[in-house]
């Protein structure tokens, strides 16, 4: 058996090892270019409907064997299948064009620093800007997760929390234990980020060192440095887009990564910190418009998450609204996208299909087989509940959304508490507010699942479930309280997560 009969043969059994589903994620992988460094990916229109047998044939026809094997192991990497990307190590076959230290660096050095910030972000905390503690330069967004600076002081009181000199911030929330969270500074020419202690000095110029109660790195002159006693210089391979710090409180550890590459920047050890701690961050002056680029606190979004929404993507929907079942005090857009709810109760015919009581509404297609997915955004609200339902669901009266009675949904009551309505209903811990939910059904599975479609989160899987009849998209705004729910629920197009 030739090299490449060996090495063909290794990729088909590689392949079989995945299950469909894994597959169905790998071939959208081979699809997009420099998923193997300068290359093109695979045309679509090859791999659709391509078995795995044929699959290796094209891999091996575009990218040879040493280009093969690699992007195999790329692509095993990013789905979560570490155990397979061992396996390719230890095959004994190498062709004469591949370089068998470089392949180890590609397999190893890369995978390895992935899987070990992978473990940290598994710590991801929902981190927001205290607006308390701003400067008053500082200009925030409503969400708290973005701040720039504009060289106009607003008039705020100088409130012993807020900097007074510095362009600073602090995160809202007191932090411990593990924790990690990312923040975008990409476009800035100078920044800080880290922790500090929640009594730290907010007037006059700040000394950012751990003595002084802060742990960070920053930006300035075209340098990185950690500010440590004495402050450390930083040898970076490429200019930092996104930082991650990784906080250990009971080790008194303090580490700062590249995201992008999983490059460990730099740890502070042996930490003090008698107590809980802040995010802390500065975007520095903007100097005239060269550093008017906003910091950003991003969503943490895990790669093994991201492969399976992406599996799930690929079957995304058309969804409208149906504006024959929608309850009298709802309010539809005329394309069918957004729907909210008003006070006003319209003078409409009350049919079988309308809902009478519930402000609910019910999207147009039916499903009665395969897999469908849609997604909705739910930003800006305190309540709603999203899902699938029955076609011969109950619409008049109180209705109770179980799948007892033809739903399978979650929801979101009170700003803060998250639920899926199984029975018993189910609490749902969420480390971030989702601000755009997916929900992917497989019908002959009998499988619901929701999604962060931010930070690709499964938020909750109805499983075992038995469809004997169409589907149909559920939705409910629920009451505007007052203005304070006033916010849309908007159907949204799916665009594959970055």
């Amino acid at each position: 058996m030739t090299d490449m009969e060996k090495l063909s043969r290794e990729l088909w059994i590689v392949l079989q090892n995945l299950t469909q589903e894994e597959f169905n994620t790998f071939k959208w992988f081979l699809k997009q270019d420099n998923v193997l460094e300068g290359q093109t990916g695979v045309p679509p229109a090859d791999l659709e409907n391509t078995e795995r047998c044929k699959t290796v044939d094209l891999m091996l026809g575009k990218y040879k064997a040493s280009g093969a094997k690699r992007l195999t192991a790329n692509i095993l990497g990013e789905i979560g299948r570490r155990d397979l990307v061992e396996r390719l190590k230890t095959f004994n076959q190498e062709p004469k064009e591949i370089n068998s230290h470089y392949l180890s660096y590609e397999m190893e050095g890369i995978g390895e620093k992935m899987a070990e910030l992978e473990k940290l972000r598994e710590f991801a905390v929902d981190v927001t800007l205290d607006p308390d503690t701003a400067h008053p330069d500082l200009v925030l967004t409503g969400d708290g997760k973005q701040v720039h600076d504009t060289d106009e002081t607003k008039d705020l009181p100088d409130t012993s929390k807020r900097f007074n000199k510095c362009a600073s911030v602090l995160g809202k929330e007191l932090l411990s234990g593990k924790f990690y969270f990312e923040v975008g500074v990409e476009g800035k020419t100078a920044w800080t980020v880290g922790v500090a202690k929640e009594s730290v000095n907010r007037k006059g110029e700040i000394i950012v060192t751990p003595n002084k109660g802060f742990w960070t790195i920053w930006l300035r002159n075209k340098v990185y440095e950690a500010i440590d006693v004495p402050s450390v210089r930083l040898s970076l391979k490429s200019r930092l887009r996104k930082v991650g710090v990784f906080v250990d409180h009971g080790k008194g550890l303090v580490s700062f990564y590249n995201v992008e590459t999983a490059d460990l920047l730099y740890s502070y050890a042996g930490c003090s910190f008698s107590g809980k701690l802040l995010a802390y961050i500065s975007p520095c002056g903007h100097k005239n418009g060269s550093n008017s680029a906003p910091m950003v606190i991003t969503p943490v979004v895990h790669k093994i998450n991201k492969a399976e929404l992406r599996s799930v993507q690929q079957f995304a929907a058309e969804v409208t609204l149906d504006p024959d079942t929608a309850h009298p005090e709802l309010i539809l857009s005329a394309d069918g996208k957004r729907v909210h709810h008003g006070d006003d109760r319209k003078d409409l015919p009350d049919d079988p299909n309308r809902f009478s009581d519930c402000v609910n509404v019910l999207g147009k297609q039916g499903f009665s087989s395969g897999r469908f997915y849609f997604e909705v955004q739910v930003k800006g609200k305190t309540d709603w509940t999203l899902g699938v339902s029955t076609e011969s669901i109950e619409r008049k009266g109180e209705i109770r959304l179980e799948p007892e009675g033809g739903f399978w949904t979650i929801y979101l009551r009170n700003g803060d508490e998250y639920e899926a309505f199984d029975k018993p209903i189910v609490s749902l811990p969420l480390r971030s507010h989702p601000q755009k939910v997916g929900v992917f059904v497989d019908y002959e599975e009998g499988l619901v699942s929701f999604y962060d479609a931010e930070t690709a989160d499964l938020l909750y899987s109805f499983t075992g479930c038995c469809f004997a009849e169409k589907l149909l998209p559920f939705f409910s705004p629920c009451s505007n309280v007052g203005g304070m729910n006033s916010a849309p629920l908007i159907i949204s197009p799916v665009s594959l997560l970055d």
